[in-house]
């Protein structure tokens, strides 16, 4: 809850039952910021992540959907401009999440995201960082049910998005040697 002042010593509240959650975010120089989709990236070992599942279903929709929105809103307030990742932790029996980090990169487990959606997530990185407003990407476009090459703008806060039927599972593979403790080889 607090730290004890002068300590290294301080104390938390257990959080038994939770999730690693990920919202993919991705905004532009213009003001505009969306979230892509989520991921469960709860499995982990050694603070690396194993297995990456997308969609996230550990939180029910509108759970999730309140994450995406505290993602968004976070991005717009920093002024944030790239592909991102927001991290949460999320308490399974309150349905209650914390954040945890925003990652100002694509991650390694970015194709989860790419196989959910069918878009070239770094593609849209570099139209980003070329300047180009989200409405102006072809595959931001498709998400929202519109001509890829079109010009009219969208306003992210009402559209409906193009329901994608797609799920996937990512896992890494690591070896470790048992002789040297278990350490990565």
């Amino acid at each position: 809850q607090s730290e004890i002042p002068g300590s290294p010593i301080f104390v938390m509240k257990m959080a038994s039952h939770a999730r690693h959650l990920e919202v993919q975010l991705l905004a532009d120089q213009h003001g505009d910021a969306i979230a892509l989709s989520g991921r469960d990236c709860s499995v982990q070992r050694r603070h690396q992540k194993i297995i990456e599942e997308g969609p996230a279903v550990a939180a029910r929709p509108e759970v999730f959907k309140k994450m995406e929105q505290a993602a968004v809103s976070l991005a717009k307030t920093v002024g944030y401009a790239n592909a991102g990742t927001v991290e949460y932790l999320f308490l399974e029996e309150t349905e209650e999440f914390a954040f945890l980090e925003l990652n100002p990169r694509l991650q390694v487990e970015h194709p989860v995201t790419e196989n959910i959606l069918q878009l070239n997530l770094p593609a849209c990185q570099l139209m980003v960082a070329m300047g180009i407003p989200l409405h102006r990407i072809g595959d931001i476009r498709k998400m929202y049910g519109r001509h890829p090459r079109g010009r009219d703008t969208i306003d992210y806060a009402f559209a409906e998005r193009v329901s994608y039927p797609h799920h996937c599972i990512a896992v890494r593979v690591t070896a470790e040697n048992p002789e040297a403790g278990f350490q990565p080889t």
